[in-house]
């Protein structure tokens, strides 16, 4: 059963400290986004989403809030 919540990133406030990605538990961020701003620095993304559990642990861990937990869109099969 997938969950049904995900992290979602703000990149504008996101520093980058990669807390995020040591928390998660289950790995399923990854440190990859660099094209965010000149520094070239790796920001989180949610690399593994069918292994997230929607456990909002990285957004609780997140220092400046750039992480909030929103509602995944249900897929219809055709």
């Amino acid at each position: 059963m997938a969950a049904k919540q995900k992290p979602v990133f703000d990149y504008v406030i996101c520093v980058a400290c990669g807390l995020c990605d040591q928390a998660c538990p289950v790995s399923c961020l990854e440190l990859s986004k660099c094209d965010v701003d000149a520094y070239k620095k790796a920001y989180p993304v949610l690399a593994a989403e069918q292994r997230c559990t929607g456990c909002a642990i990285c957004a609780k861990v997140c220092p400046v809030e750039a992480i909030q937990m929103a509602n995944r869109v249900a897929s219809v099969k055709a």
